[in-house]
Order: C-alpha cells, then sequence, then structure tokens
C-alpha cells in the first residue's frame, strides 16, 4: 500500500474508534500468531475488519427502511412497548419473517463510479480498566461520520487481499444463490480465515458477515439471502427479549454460541423494518486478557459489553463531505 493508499485509509477510518487492546481484543492472538509469517494479505484483511471495519460494517440500510413504508431512517427509531418486547419464534422464524419482509421493499437506487457512501454512526468501547473487579466497564460514547469511495480502483487492482471495494461487495451480493448453506460457504471462501489459524465456523461465520451487512446499498433480495444464512450460521441464536443498542432504539440481538467461546459477535436489527441497525461484541465468558511487559491484565466478566455500534444515517453522495 503507497502514501496516498494509507492516507486515504487514515482518513476513511478517522471516524473510528481509537484502536485499545480492549476493542481489538478478538484479533490480538490472530495478528500476533501471524506476526513473522509473511502474510500481509491476510494481516491487512484483518486490521480492516478490526479497524476500518468498525466504521465500514456499520453502514446500513436507511434506502432500504425507507422502502419498507419507515420513512427512512426515523422509522427505524421507534420504539416497541414494554408489553410486547418478548421476541416470539426460533431464530429462524424470526429471520425469516425478516427476510419474507426486506425482500418485498423497491431495489434502492444503483450509485455509479464517482459517487461516496456516507454513513452518521454511534459507537463505544471500554475507556480504561474497571475500576473494581464486579464493576461494569465504563464506555466512551463517540459519534462519528464517514465517507467511502463507491468504486475505488486502490482496493480494486488484485493486490487489495480482503480490503474489498463497495462496487465488489456488491455484485458479490448480486451473485448469490438461494440456499442459506450455499451463501455461507461462498461468504466464508470471500472472506477467508488466516492460513494456519483454527477460527470456529460461526465466529468465522459472523465475522464475514458483519462485513457483508455493512455493503450499500443492498439490494433487497441479497439482505433476505444474509438473513437467511445467518439463520443457519452454527450455533445460531436469537435474544428472547428485545434490547437496547446504543442509540437507546429497541432491537432484535442475533448471535451464535459455540462450545469455548468468550465473546459473542451480535447483529442488531429493527424489529419493525428489520434494516440493520450496528451490532457489538459481548463478554459471555469470565477470563483475563494478559498482556506482555508491564501491563496489568484486563478482566472481562459475562455480561460486559466489549463493543457496540449503532447506525445512524447513510446515504449515496456525490462528493466526499457532502450529506443525504
Amino acid at each position: 500500500m503507497n502514501v496516498d493508499e494509507m492516507k486515504d485509509v487514515r482518513e476513511f477510518r478517522a471516524g473510528a474508534p481509537k484502536p485499545d487492546r480492549a476493542r481489538l481484543a478478538e484479533g490480538r492472538d490472530r495478528l500476533s500468531s501471524a506476526a513473522g509469517r509473511g502474510r500481509g494479505r491476510r494481516l491487512r484483511a484483518d486490521w480492516r475488519l478490526a479497524a476500518v471495519g468498525a466504521a465500514a460494517a456499520l453502514t446500513a440500510v436507511a434506502v432500504l427502511a425507507s422502502g419498507l413504508g419507515g420513512g427512512g431512517h426515523s422509522g427505524a427509531e421507534r420504539t416497541v412497548p414494554a408489553e410486547t418486547r418478548t421476541v416470539p419464534g426460533s431464530v429462524k422464524e424470526v429471520l425469516e419473517r425478516a427476510a419474507s419482509t426486506v425482500e418485498r421493499a423497491d431495489p434502492p437506487p444503483t450509485p455509479h463510479t464517482g459517487q461516496w457512501v456516507y454513513e452518521k454512526k454511534l459507537s463505544a468501547s471500554p475507556e480504561g480498566w474497571p475500576k473494581s473487579a464486579t464493576a461494569q466497564p465504563e464506555l466512551k460514547r463517540e459519534p462519528h461520520e464517514a465517507w467511502e469511495r463507491y468504486a475505488d480502483p486502490r482496493f480494486e487492482n488484485g493486490k487489495e487481499g480482503d480490503d474489498r471495494s463497495m462496487r465488489e461487495r456488491l455484485r458479490f451480493l448480486d451473485d448469490l444463490p438461494d440456499d442459506p448453506a450455499a451463501v455461507l460457504k461462498r461468504v466464508r471462501a470471500y472472506y477467508p480465515s488466516g492460513k494456519g489459524y483454527h477460527e470456529p465456523e460461526g465466529e468465522h461465520d459472523m465475522r464475514a458477515l458483519s462485513v457483508l451487512f455493512a455493503s450499500q446499498p443492498i439490494p433487497p433480495q441479497a439482505l433476505a439471502k444474509l438473513y437467511r444464512a445467518l439463520a443457519a450460521v452454527p450455533g445460531a441464536e436469537v435474544t428472547d427479549h428485545l434490547v437496547r443498542d446504543l442509540a437507546g432504539r429497541d432491537a432484535l440481538a442475533v448471535g451464535h454460541d459455540e462450545k469455548g467461546q468468550k465473546i459473542r459477535r451480535e447483529i442488531l436489527i429493527d424489529p419493525h423494518t428489520y434494516a440493520y441497525l450496528g451490532d457489538r461484541w459481548i463478554v459471555v465468558q469470565d477470563h483475563k486478557e494478559t498482556f506482555p511487559g508491564d501491563t496489568p491484565d484486563r478482566p472481562w466478566k459475562a455480561g460486559d459489553l466489549m463493543f457496540q455500534n449503532a447506525l445512524l444515517a447513510t446515504g449515496i453522495v456525490d462528493h466526499k463531505g457532502d450529506r443525504p
């Protein structure tokens, strides 16, 4: 990656949360074990998923929400009365309702070369170490705006590894098959695990799907296929009650549960329009993260929110700096 490319990447991720050991815990061991093995292509991909992906993986379907009658993103901000906060049905039933709803939406406008994908989001990660063994981590909330070039030749030159442009991702989504198992197979190949790194299948699926959910403007048929594939992830489950996202909105939380899992990545979905709202990483097993040198251990308790994001607005604009 040359100087101009690095400048562009730095500008795009300017709104992403500052990298801290806690937020990057999920990928730290992976990156460390890869050091010195000449895996530039995979390391670049892992870095983008952890850092730029923290911004890119949060772009959502504001255009789709309006097509579903939600009146733009304002439709996704409606809350659910307390008496209806229970989520009925299995993960397959819930996501089939989501898929059946979104696939009836009108397709969004097709962006073209020279345009930009705009997003406004709110993100949060723990600020420092907890004050006591029983204290919840203090979260620092940060609003961000970002612009990503829709068709960026620097990510379409055959040397980008997994750093694919938005145009490439949308073309990939257009060609997805109908069968959920076949979709997951293609998604795993499109965003593979690093060579020599053992990544549980469900964790791999959630990591790759989270990037594709961010591809904008995602066609309704492709979004429906992703929801059905999400239901087919090994260990997939939906939380039996609505949760609150970082922006205070009610959301369906879909994650996965696998043996030995310490952290669960969850996709957050609007319970009315079924638009993608963001994601979060929640600790499901007490553990300590250790670091070299004199840095103290970082304790985590089951239920801690390690990292979370909420999409506030998105759209296609003609120039970097424009807003929809």
